[in-house]
């Protein structure tokens, strides 16, 4: 019998990286999703205004990025000492801009 290490699952588990020094690295360097549409983007920002951390997890399953799912999830622990809801808010914000600018810059023939 292999030892436990030496399973596939270990295996894969080794290979993968670290979210949460990825979340960090998202939230430092302002890199936000870009979610497909300027709608999506104002969903985020109300979710995010509302539920703090929601607008960020909706954001990261759609774009399927681990890293703003930990940040949403960070937001969401931090809100009830204001600096989360304050954090939720402005990635709201940010992901908006982003959609927007996402879909001002897309040509015609492209669009969904």
């Amino acid at each position: 019998e292999r030892p436990l290490i030496e399973r596939p699952f270990a295996a894969c588990l080794r290979q993968m990286s670290n979210p949460c020094t990825e979340a960090f690295a998202e939230t430092t360097s302002l890199s936000v999703p870009s979610v497909k549409s300027k709608s999506l983007g104002m969903l985020c920002l109300l979710l995010n205004i509302f539920l703090p951390g929601s607008g960020t997890l909706v954001s990261g399953l759609l774009e399927d990025r681990p890293s703003t799912m930990v940040v949403g999830a960070f937001q969401f622990v931090l809100s009830w000492i204001i600096i989360g809801w304050i954090w939720s808010v402005w990635w709201g914000y940010l992901i908006y801009v982003a959609a927007k600018e996402k879909e001002s810059f897309e040509p015609l023939g492209e669009q969904a």
